[in-house]
């Protein structure tokens, strides 16, 4: 081979280094269209999972609240009040306790939720 073909094939042949703008560009519009579907079902399942959080905070506190009343002989009480005395005597932790307060969860169970026994 002559040496004008030996310089022409090593420049065809050799490695490319970095990427053309066209294929930047066409990764930038495949991850935009990706996060256009990702983040709206973020969101919801954000909303649904702070749902689920409080709905599972109710019920330890109300089933916390009904041990105490079967522990103590005492009344369920609506409010903070019980809230913090189910924490005074451990029935509720300090982040528990924190989180029914600022949700104004009531430790009185709704009279149709019974807990599974006879009514």
């Amino acid at each position: 081979m002559t040496l004008l073909m030996k310089r022409l094939l090593k420049k065809t042949t050799a490695p490319r280094k970095g990427f053309t703008l066209i294929e930047m560009v066409v990764v930038l519009a495949i991850i935009a269209l990706l996060m256009l579907i990702v983040i709206p079902n973020l969101n919801t399942q954000r909303n649904n999972a702070s749902k689920r959080q409080a709905e599972a905070l109710t019920e330890v506190v109300q089933n916390q609240a009904e041990m105490y009343a079967n522990d103590t002989g005492s009344a369920i009480t609506e409010g903070a009040e019980m809230l913090k005395t189910l924490k005074d005597h451990d029935y509720i932790n300090q982040g528990q306790y924190d989180q029914a307060v600022r949700q104004h969860i009531n430790p009185v169970r709704p009279n149709n939720q019974g807990t599974g026994g006879a009514s």
